[in-house]
Formats: structure tokens, C-alpha cells, sequence
């Protein structure tokens, strides 16, 4: 790890890290000059503590599909790397490189906003830890400093009563996605929502999530109609683009169709549990 970060320090905004490569060697970013490869760090688990999970960042997508612990509420990660390209992809895809690529549409992104995970950062002067909601700055961009290391996912334990659920839609069934959708829904002894996480990928220049539409649901019922509103109320809250993928048209009504298709899907696990 020390080598690494030492690396990182020497060639600054011309170093880049290198680990399943599958993004990397597509895009070859220009102006890099110096590439550190990480693959054969310590850094491919999944662990429970008394904290929560741990994920290292080396994990891969393939690694996170079959995962035993992945169960209950942390479904929706397998869920989402269950949608992630073909398996020779997943069998090299991390999920530090997913995270770090910071394209709109990274699939566990939403599904970690949404169990209000942490990424782990290691730099010169130790660690620090940021929300995952706090992570993604614009398009391909994130809070990692040249100098830093993104080393580990937290997801805290999350409460009784909880469901979650993802979904997504892409031009084919291994295609980056179109748009797609993370929900995680917690009831209160009286039955209503007492937590709802919502977020939302390729629909504006980060991954999203829409607190707004979150507060609609907050304390109410459980009813069709409100699902409904909310779903229609996420509508407004997102930004998306039209691009040679699909119109901006059909990214906002498909958000509709998967917030509401999560926020049902949520809630019935929620219930069972």
C-alpha cells in the first residue's frame, strides 16, 4: 500500500491507478505517463464486523454476484452486479474501479447511496472516510486527490424492517446503462415509512439521489397512489441528457417506471422481513 501511495505522490495528476483495467484500457485517458498498478494488494474481500460490511476495493463484480453474505437488505448489490455486463467483465471489473470511474451510470453506485455506505481513503497522511453520496463530483470526476487511494466500501447494518431492490435498463443485457435505480425502504412499527433511500444512475452528471421525493414518503402510508406521486415527483429532481444512447425523454419517463418498480419491490421485501 505504502509503494503505491509513494507512487501516486511522485507523478501526480500523470500517474493512474490500474487494477481490472477494463475501463482503463478502453478509454486511454491522455497525459498519463505512470501507471500503479494495485492488483496484487490485499484489498479483494467481503467482511461482516460490528460495524457492518466491508468491501475491499479489489473486489470484483463477479466476487460481489455470488456472495453469501449479500443477503437481505444487501441484496441489492448482488442485484446490481447480477446486471453488470458479461461475466468475463465482471471476472475482471472492481468495485473501486467502478466507484472511481465516475461515469453516471456506475451501476453499484445507487445501490451503496442508498445503504448509506462510506468509501475508505487511504493518502500520505493516513485515512479518511466521505459518504458515498459525497464522493461523485461531475462526470468522471470524484473527491480523490492525485495523491489518494480509494481502499475499501463500508455498509453499515442496516435496520429491521428493510427492503431493498435494483433495476436497470441498457440498449442490451450486458450494455452500460440507459438509466437505473437503487430504493431502500424501512417501516416503522405502525407500518409506515420511517426511512426511504432513492437513487438514480445516467440521469444527471453524477449519480443521484433525490432527497425530495424521498420526504414525500416519509411517515405515510403504505398506498399505490403515493408510490405513483413519488415516482412522478423523481422526475423533477433529475437531469437528464439526450446522447447517441437515448433521449432525455426516455431517460426521465424510464426513472418513473424504475422508481416505482423498486419502491414496490422494496416494500414487499420490507414487509416479509
Amino acid at each position: 500500500m505504502g509503494e503505491a501511495l509513494d507512487l501516486l505522490s511522485e507523478h501526480g495528476s500523470e500517474a493512474m491507478i490500474m487494477a481490472g483495467g477494463t475501463d482503463l484500457l478502453i478509454e486511454k485517458p491522455s497525459g498519463i505517463g505512470c501507471l500503479v498498478d494495485i492488483s496484487s494488494l490485499p484489498l479483494d474481500y467481503i467482511e461482516n464486523d460490528e460495524t457492518g460490511l466491508r468491501i475491499g476495493a479489489l473486489t470484483t463484480l463477479e466476487g460481489i454476484r455470488n456472495h453469501g453474505l449479500l443477503n437481505g437488505p444487501l441484496k441489492v448489490l448482488a442485484e446490481a452486479a447480477r446486471n453488470f455486463g458479461h461475466k468475463n467483465v465482471r471476472n475482471l471489473a472492481t468495485v473501486g474501479g467502478n466507484l472511481c470511474s465516475s461515469v453516471p451510470s456506475a451501476d453499484l453506485a445507487p445501490p451503496f447511496i442508498v445503504l448509506d455506505a462510506e468509501v475508505k481513503i487511504s493518502c500520505p497522511d493516513g485515512v479518511r472516510t466521505v459518504a458515498m453520496d459525497e464522493f461523485f463530483v461531475d462526470v468522471r470526476k470524484n473527491i480523490l486527490r492525485d495523491t489518494e487511494l480509494l481502499t475499501e466500501i463500508r455498509v453499515p447494518h442496516q435496520p429491521p424492517r428493510t427492503g431493498t431492490a435494483f433495476a436497470k435498463i441498457g440498449r442490451t443485457s450486458v450494455d452500460i446503462a440507459l438509466v437505473n435505480a437503487a430504493v431502500r425502504v424501512t417501516l416503522g412499527d405502525d407500518g409506515t415509512f420511517s426511512e426511504v433511500r432513492i437513487a438514480l444512475g445516467s440521469v444527471a452528471p453524477t449519480p443521484l439521489r433525490v432527497v425530495e421525493t424521498e420526504s414525500l414518503l416519509i411517515g405515510k402510508d403504505l398506498d399505490a397512489v403515493l408510490i405513483d406521486e413519488a415516482a412522478e415527483a423523481a422526475t423533477g429532481e433529475i437531469r437528464p441528457i439526450s446522447d447517441v444512447r437515448s433521449s432525455a425523454g426516455y431517460r426521465r419517463e424510464a426513472g418513473k417506471v424504475l422508481v416505482k418498480r423498486c419502491i414496490t419491490i422494496a416494500l414487499e421485501r420490507a414487509s416479509e422481513g
